[in-house]
C-alpha cells in the first residue's frame, strides 16, 4: 500500500510503473520506426525527417528511454531508477516546447502525431509526479554488491556535463548557431529535438553528483552507453549524409570517446563492485 506510513522499503510504486509503461511504449515505437526505418518517417511518424540520419540519431537516443522504462517496468529497487526520472522531465518539457513553436511542421492528421502531442503534454507532468511520490522509498542504502562512485569520477563527468548542457540549452534556444557546423543537414525543428537529447547527459551528470551508490548510477550509464554506441554505428551506415568525410568530422569523433569514457566508467565500477561482494 502507497502511503506516507508505510516504512521505506526501496519499492517502485503501481503508478511508478504505470508512467513507465505508457511512456515507454512509445519510445520503443519511436525507437523502432525511426532507427530501423529512417527513409520511411513521412509515412511512419509524425513529421518527415530527413536526412535518414536525422532519424536513426533520434531513434538511437530513444533506446536510452526503452532501457530506463523498461528497468522501472520489470525492476523491484526504486533507489536504481529514480535519478534518470530528471533526465525524462527536462527532455519531455524541451520536446513540448519544440512542438509548440514547430506545430506547422508536423504532420497533423497523423495518428502518431496524436500520439506524440499527447505523451508530450503528459509527460512533464506524469514524470515529476512519479518521482517525487516514489522518492520517500529510498532508504539511501546500497545494493548487497554495491561500490562507492569515487568523488573524483564523478567531477570528471560533471564538468564537461554543465557545460555540455549549456550549449545544449543555448541550442535549443537559437538553433541557427548551431546549424551551419552541424555535420549533417538540420532543421530548426530537428536540431531543437536532437541537442534536447544532448541535454540528457548535462541533466544525468547534475542529478547524480551527490549520489555515490554505483547501483544508482548504472541504469543510466547502460542507457547512455548503448545510445550513442548505436548513433556511432548509425553515422557508419548513413556516412554519405554528412557534409563532409565522417571520419574529418569532429562530432564523430566525440561520439566515439564518449561510448568508450561510458564503458570505462562502467567497466571500472562493475569491478569495484564485484570486488565489494567478495569483501
Amino acid at each position: 500500500m502507497n502511503t506516507n506510513s508505510s516504512p521505506a522499503a526501496d519499492r517502485i510504486y503501481g503508478f511508478t510503473k504505470f508512467v513507465a509503461a505508457l511512456l515507454g511504449a512509445v519510445v520503443l515505437f519511436a525507437f523502432i520506426v525511426l532507427y530501423f526505418f529512417p527513409t520511411q518517417t513521412k509515412q511512419l511518424f509524425a513529421w518527415p525527417i530527413a536526412p535518414p540520419m536525422t532519424a536513426m540519431f533520434i531513434g538511437a537516443s530513444y533506446v536510452n528511454g526503452v532501457i530506463f522504462f523498461a528497468a522501472v517496468l520489470l525492476g523491484n529497487k526504486w533507489h536504481r531508477v529514480w535519478a534518470p526520472h530528471i533526465g525524462v522531465f527536462v527532455f519531455a518539457t524541451l520536446l513540448l516546447i519544440a512542438t509548440i513553436l514547430h506545430w506547422d511542421r508536423f504532420t497533423h492528421g497523423h495518428p502518431v502525431f496524436y500520439i506524440w502531442v499527447f505523451i508530450y503534454l503528459v509527460a512533464p507532468i506524469l514524470t515529476p509526479w512519479a518521482l517525487f511520490t516514489n522518492l520517500r522509498e529510498d532508504r539511501h542504502l546500497p545494493d548487497e554488491r554495491d561500490a562507492v562512485v569515487p568523488f573524483t569520477l564523478r567531477v570528471i563527468w560533471l564538468i564537461p556535463g554543465i557545460l555540455f548542457l549549456i550549449a545544449a540549452i543555448y541550442a535549443f534556444v537559437k538553433p541557427t548557431w548551431l546549424i551551419p557546423i552541424w555535420p549533417w543537414k538540420a532543421t530548426p525543428l530537428t536540431m531543437r529535438v536532437m541537442v534536447s537529447f544532448y541535454s540528457m547527459l548535462g541533466v544525468a551528470v547534475l542529478a547524480v553528483v551527490r549520489e555515490p551508490r554505483w547501483s544508482a548510477w548504472r541504469i543510466g550509464a547502460i542507457g547512455v552507453t548503448t545510445w550513442h554506441a548505436l548513433i556511432v554505428i548509425a553515422a557508419l551506415l548513413r556516412q554519405g549524409d554528412f557534409k563532409k568525410p565522417l571520419f574529418q568530422t569532429p562530432w564523430f569523433w566525440f561520439e566515439v570517446v564518449l561510448v568508450l569514457g561510458t564503458l570505462g566508467t562502467f567497466a571500472i565500477m562493475e569491478w569495484r563492485a564485484r570486488g565489494s561482494s567478495r569483501a
